[in-house]
């Protein structure tokens, strides 16, 4: 059984070792590349005025009213064809970071893996999957999310993995601990309340230490399924900075 405390003295202290620096700007690169679909129109949502503006006059209400939907649909497949890359991305760099340090072009190893259209085809599974449950009621969506959290990280250790396996082991590795991975999370709201308070930007300084804890919880799910013979050393190898 892993405790919340334990994790995070292991990411202070990963941390403290290989810098805090280089995994704060892999944090902001990363969350510039995985847009929102929906950012379009909730700013034309939450801006009466700019919505008004935008309507007040009926050529460029004609105009938006084509244009909106065709920007979002852009924004959903950059979403997925390089948001969903870099999110793996972005777990293989903190999965090598705790080892030796890493490099910020790591966020990009998904697009030379040689497996980029599996990890595409599986993030983009997932997501339809807690989709799905979600529309039928928020709880079978949120425990479907949680079942799935380690989706991301087994396709950070191996991107050739199948759909199915990756789900399999996320299934199991996660079984009896998403309420655990949730505390988690929930675990960081003060930090997070705190750097929205200074200006929001403070936010962008917790990520790194946010980002590192769930590594460390992802080497403690991974130690449970070589253990329980729910996966193997051939299919979970580990994370080797020299990999390609």
């Amino acid at each position: 059984m892993w405790e919340n405390s334990e994790l995070k003295q292991r990411a202070k202290a990963v941390l403290s070792r290989f810098g805090f620096w280089t995994p704060f700007f892999a944090t902001i690169l990363c969350g510039f590349l995985m847009t929102d679909p929906g950012s379009i129109l909730s700013v034309i949502a939450e801006n009466p005025e700019l919505e008004n503006a935008l309507y007040g006059n009926e050529e460029i209400a004609t105009f938006v009213t084509f244009a909106v939907p065709v920007l979002v649909l852009l924004s959903y497949l950059f979403n997925v064809f390089i948001g969903y890359p870099v999110l793996v991305g972005m777990n293989r760099f903190f999965m090598e970071n705790r080892i030796s340090g890493s490099k910020i072009e790591r966020i990009f190893w998904v697009f030379k893996s040689g497996n980029y259209f599996n990890v595409v085809k599986t993030m983009f599974l997932m997501n339809l999957k807690v989709f799905l449950w979600s529309l039928l009621l928020l709880i079978p969506g949120i425990i479907k999310s949680y079942q799935y959290y380690m989706v991301p990280y087994i396709l950070a250790e191996n991107p050739g993995i199948s759909s199915k396996r990756a789900f399999e082991i996320s299934k199991k590795m996660t079984d009896g601990e998403k309420f655990d991975i949730f505390w988690l999370g929930l675990s960081f709201f003060g930090w997070i309340l705190l750097g929205t308070l200074a200006c929001g930007i403070g936010v962008l300084f917790v990520e790194p230490y946010i980002q590192t804890t769930f590594a460390e919880l992802y080497q403690v799910m991974r130690e449970k399924a070589h253990e329980r013979n729910i996966s193997d050393y051939n299919e979970l190898p580990g994370f080797f900075p020299e990999q390609n």
